[in-house]
């Protein structure tokens, strides 16, 4: 690399040089040229300008390159800034909670149907949460009411409901259990339709299989006799007419019976000791699931 300081001198002792081409001839004093002396030494100060004029274009040229090809000062370098990506904010559309509501008081079930175990009510008037579905579409899987940590099967014949339900799963009916038979009875009181008499019970169904017949052996242990009273029916009378009557007996449900037609008694049973024997049954004609009971009474 040639310093500005060093190519500036050269350059002076060029020009200086070619100020000192004529010089004087040797041996003698200096005079006035001849002609042909005075044109050859201003052809010889032509060609030395040119030469020094050449001289000066190429130092120029290699100084102007040296500057550009060699930088004085050190770039400064360059950062690239990436900026760090921003989240895009995510936006959580909370669908409003179905609710249920019925007409008309609905058993609420651990599955689809009446096979199924008892476990609440919706009542008229109450809402509750939907969480589910049937793939039939006949039942409403909800919260109930009285114990929200419970799901239950809701019959949907006389349920309507409100809110989003397209996102709603499926479920799947859980296994029927094996259904547990149970009621109970007591006596309550004598019935006549004169010249006969009859008794009135109480029976509930605290199971959860509906009964759908009944048979009755009542025994007069104090006169030694006996009568027996089947029916497809649970049918009550207050002396002769009747009272009430229902065909069968869902769980939950009770009803008064009375040993009538046939079954009823003859004379007035007051005072005496009697067993009556009860066998309900979950079809007709006694047939199906079974159980019996007995009670001691007088009346």
């Amino acid at each position: 690399m040639l310093s500005k300081k060093i190519i500036i001198p050269i350059i002076l002792i060029l020009i200086n040089s070619g100020c000192n081409l004529v010089t004087a001839p040797a041996g003698g004093v200096v005079g006035s040229p001849t002609a042909e002396q005075q044109l050859s030494v201003d052809q010889a100060v032509q060609e030395t300008f040119a030469a020094q004029t050449q001289m000066a274009q190429f130092v120029q040229q290699t100084v102007a390159a040296r500057i550009t090809d060699t930088p004085e000062f050190t770039d400064t370098p360059e950062f690239t800034f990436t900026p760090s990506a921003t989240p895009t904010p995510t936006f959580t559309f909370t669908l409003e909670n179905a609710r249920v509501s019925v007409s008309v008081d609905t058993n609420c079930r651990a599955g689809p149907g009446t096979s199924y175990d008892f476990l609440g009510a919706l009542s008229v008037g109450q809402t509750a949460e939907v969480v589910g579905r049937s793939a039939a579409g006949d039942n409403w899987i909800i919260k109930l009411p009285s114990n929200p940590a419970v799901t239950c099967w809701l019959w949907a014949q006389y349920a309507t409901v409100t809110g989003n339900t397209a996102g709603l799963p499926v479920f799947t009916p859980p296994p029927t259990s094996t259904p547990a038979a149970a009621f109970t009875v007591s006596f309550v009181d004598t019935t006549s339709c004169a010249p006969q008499y009859a008794f009135q019970f109480q029976v509930n169904n605290t199971g959860s299989v509906t009964w759908e017949s009944i048979n009755i052996i009542v025994t007069d242990n104090t006169a030694g006799t006996s009568t027996t009273h089947t029916l497809d029916s649970f049918r009550a009378y207050e002396a002769c007419p009747l009272l009430s009557e229902s065909q069968n007996l869902e769980p939950g449900e009770g009803a008064l019976v009375s040993n009538i037609n046939p079954g009823q008694l003859n004379y007035n049973p007051a005072g005496h000791s009697f067993t009556a024997v009860f066998r309900l049954c979950s079809q007709n004609g006694l047939a199906g699931t079974c159980l019996e009971k007995t009670i001691n009474f007088t009346p």
